[in-house]
């Protein structure tokens, strides 16, 4: 479920389609890569995390071929699921939370609080204008499919609350593989959950940093930079994504600095296409293959920083 005015920009963004498999990233880590497909609403990134005696699972992404990919993984594993953490509430995470749970009774979910103002708040704003838009068939196929299996989700938002509410940084036993826990307030969202596993120094970081484009519809900029810099203070080698290929530091580093001029310049007064240029220049790692719609989304967004709409996701 997304706003209303990025509706349409996401669903002309076409990132890279999923991958097919999960793929090894450490020793006890994969990724299930998610996908934003033509015409479809998109999956995030799935991280599986293998412990002695169990499984945890990082974000369930939307669609079911999704979830068929990670309950492959899961059984490649031969151990139970023990543990589902959110990184944020967004429906690309948090959906398959649904059919994970059903499918393994006992798993408990970790994450922030924060899905509990969305569902009163975003969410509902989303429902609320998605539903005539439906009735007055303004939303063509197959995104028109793709809504109404949000509003199904968002009719069921009470089961996406945790069950473990993540209120500050906190050490886990996930089937004796210890894992650390971080939350980052008024960032990406209003709570932000990202993992790092200290044996494999893997960080997996949600939609605290997206390949190629950061989605700032719920977003706090000064507190997603902020985020970022706890990011780049833990001592990773590997940074998972919500959404795209992991990133060694230095590529991490690089989207930083290029996210942080994208949010300088939307403070100032320079064309927003011009802006939108400082997250694609010629050092970016992924140049997206349509550039038209990337700028249009961007540009967007420097409109949405400049009414100050973004400020108000902000802590006053």
């Amino acid at each position: 479920m997304i706003a209303r005015a990025a509706l349409a920009l996401l669903i002309a963004l076409a990132l890279p389609a999923a991958a097919q498999e999960s793929e090894p990233v450490a020793p006890g880590i994969w990724l299930i890569e998610g996908g934003h497909e033509p015409g479809r609403q998109p999956d995030g990134n799935s991280v599986l995390i293998e412990g002695p005696h169990g499984l945890l699972l990082v974000d369930t992404g939307r669609h079911a071929s999704h979830a068929d990919k990670i309950e492959a993984a899961i059984a490649a594993r031969g151990k139970p699921l023990v543990r589902i953490v959110n990184t944020h509430w967004h429906l690309d995470h948090v959906s398959g939370n649904l059919t994970l749970k059903a499918k393994h009774p006992g798993v408990r979910v970790s994450a922030s609080d924060a899905i509990d103002e969305a569902l009163t708040g975003f969410l509902k704003r989303s429902a609320d204008s998605a539903r005539p838009a439906l009735e007055a068939g303004k939303i063509p196929e197959p995104m028109a499919s793709e809504v109404r299996g949000d509003l199904a989700t968002y009719a069921r938002g009470s089961e996406l609350r945790p069950d473990d509410a993540v209120r500050k940084d906190v050490t886990i036993d996930a089937g004796g593989r210890k894992l650390e826990l971080r939350l980052a307030r008024h960032a990406a969202t209003a709570g932000d959950v990202w993992l790092y596993d200290p044996s494999s120094r893997v960080l997996v970081a949600g939609d605290l940093v997206t390949d190629p484009v950061p989605f700032l519809d719920t977003a706090c900029p000064a507190g997603w930079l902020r985020a970022l810099d706890a990011l780049a203070a833990t001592p990773f080698v590997t940074l998972i994504p919500g959404h795209g290929k992991p990133m060694s530091r230095l590529v991490f580093q690089s989207w930083q600095s290029r996210f942080a001029r994208f949010l300088d310049c939307a403070r100032g007064k320079l064309k927003p296409s011009y802006c939108t240029t400082q997250m694609f220049d010629s050092t970016s790692r992924e140049v997206p293959a349509d550039q038209l719609r990337v700028l249009t989304m961007g540009s967007y967004y420097v409109e949405r920083i400049r009414s100050g709409e973004l400020d108000k996701n902000c802590p006053r």
